[in-house]
């Protein structure tokens, strides 16, 4: 099964996502249903891990943090396959990806070693397939774009089932992250 955990950005989150779509214009644009905030791609894996980490997930205890979203750039190498707008390395969302990371390696499930880059995919393009010109224009139109606070109460376990329509993303579990009250936390 193809899975990645992430924090789920489809709900009434995705609107200012669908606005900066719009003003940006490039590429297919990703469904609203689909937009989130990758923690960890795990590729293609046996039921069996995915249900060992859930256990894992079911442990992870994090404090309920804000997100904000600045800027947009390229992704995909020097064939720039998708445009995403940037979230802000927050430390809360910071450690939140490692600890995620700590559960993978418990489970035996590798992740990625390239450095994380906490963003949100906004479109998509066939091997560089946009002019060049619209992109930089584009990425100077959502330079300065901002996105947020937006309040992060959990994150998710997710299925992704490739189609020749596009990547169709259901949720299997979510882990809320816990909320206080002003006054209530006093550290771990």
């Amino acid at each position: 099964m193809r899975a990645f955990v992430a924090i789920d950005l489809s709900g009434s989150e995705a609107d200012g996502f669908l606005d900066l779509q719009e003003r940006l214009a490039v590429g297919r644009s990703v469904p609203a249903g689909n937009l989130h905030l990758t923690l960890a791609f795990l590729d293609e894996q046996p039921e069996s891990a995915l249900e060992a980490l859930h256990e894992e997930l079911e442990e992870v205890r994090h404090p309920a943090f804000e997100l904000r979203f600045r800027g947009v750039d390229l992704f995909g190498g020097v064939r720039s396959r998708a445009l995403a707008v940037l979230a802000e390395q927050e430390p809360a969302l910071l450690d939140l990806q490692q600890a995620i990371k700590r559960c993978l390696h418990r489970v035996g499930i590798s992740s990625a070693t390239r450095r994380y880059r906490p963003h949100v995919t906004l479109a998509r393009f066939k091997d560089g397939g946009q002019n060049p010109e619209r992109l930089q224009a584009a990425i100077s139109r959502g330079g300065t774009s901002e996105i947020g606070p937006l309040l992060v109460t959990h994150f998710s376990l997710f299925q992704s089932t490739l189609t020749s329509a596009g990547a169709i993303h259901e949720v299997l579990c979510d882990y809320p992250l816990q909320v206080f009250g002003d006054g209530e936390f006093d550290g771990f």
